[in-house]
């Protein structure tokens, strides 16, 4: 449970959902930033959308499933960190960046290793990808979404 002091000295307590919802918007902020890179840099946005389309690769679908799962993450990281010790560590902004930075590198390792090549290549999207995938440029991007997720998490656990 989460808490914020006002200015006039009150104390406010806020739960799981407060703190999921604040923490799936600064995912989905995050979430802009790496969607950028994925489509601009890598172009595989409409990777993304093969997923969810069974092979039909769609630059909408992309940005529709990639600002889901930010915002998915981004909630879960919340909960996550708004728990136990990592809490005192979640409202400080060089902690919380580190916890960002290692939760995006786990996120990578299981998505992007394993559950991005086995699902491409049982939709028959492209070639045959590597199990396991361990291409550095997306892990770039998850450390991006993952520092920005934890500068905005610090943030709005702080209030």
């Amino acid at each position: 449970m989460s808490t914020h002091t006002t200015p006039d000295g009150s104390t406010l307590e806020y739960g799981p959902t407060a703190v999921a919802g604040r923490t799936a918007l600064v995912g989905v902020l995050a979430g802009l930033a790496f969607g950028a890179l994925i489509q601009f840099q890598l172009g595989r946005m409409t990777a993304i959308g093969a997923m969810y389309t069974l092979g039909d690769p769609s630059l909408t679908v992309g940005w529709v499933a990639h600002l889901f799962h930010a915002a998915l993450f981004g909630a879960f990281f919340g909960v996550l960190v708004d728990t136990g010790v990592l809490r005192e560590h979640a409202t400080e902004l060089a902690p919380s960046v580190a916890l960002g930075a290692a939760y995006a590198t786990a996120l990578w390792l299981v998505n992007v290793g394993l559950v991005w090549p086995l699902w491409l290549n049982a939709v028959s999207f492209g070639t045959d990808l590597p199990v396991p995938n361990v291409a550095v440029m997306p892990l770039v991007g998850h450390l991006v979404w993952g520092v920005l997720l934890g500068a905005g998490t610090a943030v709005a656990l702080a209030r």
